[in-house]
């Protein structure tokens, strides 16, 4: 497995949402086909870190697929509209 470390920031530093909810809704914009195994969102300094376990073959496509699933999630939640990952 292999872990990719990226942040979500709010706009306007207004997150509205707990670590535990932004993992949810990332779980229900993962599909079976991501390969992602765990997921993990803690605050920092006004963004929520994210963690996540891939079982991609390569660090680089293990990145892209968690870069996919937030863009996705920003995309299609209405809660996370304006977000951006970092």
């Amino acid at each position: 497995m292999l872990l990719t470390r990226l942040a979500l920031r709010p706009p306007d530093d207004d997150r509205g949402l707990s670590a535990g909810e932004l993992t949810d809704l990332l779980w229900l914009n993962a599909t079976v086909a991501d390969g992602i195994r765990h997921i993990h969102a803690r605050e920092i300094a006004g963004r929520l870190a994210v963690a996540v376990f891939t079982v991609a073959s390569e660090q680089a496509i293990s990145d892209y697929i968690v870069q996919r699933v937030c863009e996705r999630a920003i995309r299609s939640v209405p809660a996370l509209r304006g977000w951006t990952v970092t």
